[in-house]
């Protein structure tokens, strides 16, 4: 199984310890690291359309994404954490990959 990872740049600090815990877990499964290709986004808002990108080169059988929303600051976090989860879910639908 092949998986692509996109991580969102904006509270690296914090994705950095998703994507550690990811791999972790991978490997407790019995899977390879080997089978996990790393990319990156600016931000959380970013990440569908990478989502996308990957999805549609039909050389993953699954993306995997890791971003942080602030709550707070001049907009609505429920607002952005809503946008986000919707357009991953349009990728989904639209390439059938999850």
């Amino acid at each position: 199984m092949k998986i692509a990872y996109i991580q969102a740049q904006w509270h690296k600090d914090i994705t950095d310890n998703c994507k550690t815990s990811f791999i972790e877990t991978w490997e407790k499964l019995g899977e390879s690291r080997n089978d996990i290709s790393f990319f990156e986004a600016p931000g959380s808002l970013e990440i569908p359309l990478l989502a996308k990108k990957l999805a549609m080169t039909n050389n993953y059988d699954a993306v995997c994404c890791s971003g942080f929303v602030v709550d707070g600051g001049i907009y609505r976090h429920e607002f952005v954490a809503q946008s986000i989860l919707d357009g991953i879910m349009q990728v989904n639908l639209k390439t059938g990959v999850p």
